[in-house]
């Protein structure tokens, strides 16, 4: 299913404790927030590293076998868990759009798990797909389409809403949690000034000389993506790196990551 359509909505992944043990850390890091860090575009939000040591539970979900598991069944057993933040969206939508325009679906896999801490559905910011929209060509397709938001068109013309385009809503409760791949497009449609969000993201460990090559392209990227925030913390903290609990599967991916050059393009 995931890699026909590029997406899969999964229910009661998370416990009810465990979405407040969440919420709690999450108003931790929310509390370090100011104006300044919020984007100016329509979808408004703030983001934040989960890999600090003001949220240790939140942090170790990356490593959780009901995360970490189903990411080697789709990426491979030596797949790299590589990120953890947390949003909080403030506006009335996000536009369309794919994570990942860059580089094409030959020179690099990976995907995010998403989780919000509560009630969403199709009018209050519940993530929405085109699904199979990950496929280059289907993809190439959807970039044409007039979107409101993205590429306006004519005066008479101006072009999709985001709730004008067909498209799945992943109507879901606290709990439950949702994987993209980087290349579907995606959006939200509605939703409240507190739309809490967790992502966890894994990248494919590559092989053939166009994923290593994508690979770097990837680092590069994420080095020339980055210089455009001001940044309090790393984004890999000390904390993170240091694994304290001497972690076996956080320590090959740390070993990954600094084989790639990621830690020093990100945290530069």
């Amino acid at each position: 299913f995931f890699k026909t359509f590029g997406f899969l909505v999964l229910k009661n992944v998370l416990t009810p404790a465990e979405i407040k043990n969440i919420n709690k850390e999450f108003l931790v890091g929310l509390a370090k927030m100011d104006e300044t860090k919020m984007g100016t575009s329509v979808r408004k939000q703030y983001n934040w590293t989960n890999l600090g040591p003001d949220s240790p539970f939140t942090s170790s979900l990356l490593e959780d076998e009901r995360f970490y598991g189903i990411a080697q069944q789709i990426l491979g057993d030596d797949c790299v868990g590589v990120d953890s933040h947390a949003n909080q969206y403030n506006g009335n939508r996000s536009p369309w759009h794919p994570d990942i325009r860059e580089l094409g679906p030959d020179q690099f896999t990976g995907f995010k798990f998403t989780f919000y801490l509560g009630p969403v559905d199709g009018n209050s910011g519940a993530l929405r797909v085109v699904p199979g929209s990950h496929c280059p060509g289907f993809s190439a397709g959807v970039e044409k389409v007039f979107l409101k938001d993205n590429n306006p068109g004519l005066d008479d013309d101006p072009g999709l809403a985001v709730n004008e385009v067909p498209a799945h809503i992943c109507i879901s409760e606290p709990g439950d949690a949702v994987i993209f791949d980087y290349f579907v497009w995606h959006s939200s449609w509605g939703g409240s000034k507190d739309r809490r969000m967790v992502s966890l993201q894994y990248y494919k460990n590559p092989k053939t000389p166009e994923e290593k090559e994508g690979m770097r392209k990837m680092v590069a990227f994420r080095k020339n993506f980055n210089k455009g925030f001001k940044r309090e913390t790393k984004l890999y903290p000390d904390f993170w790196l240091a694994n304290p609990n001497n972690n076996v599967v956080r320590t090959q991916w740390i070993e990954q990551l600094q084989k790639w050059g990621f830690i020093d393009a990100v945290n530069a």
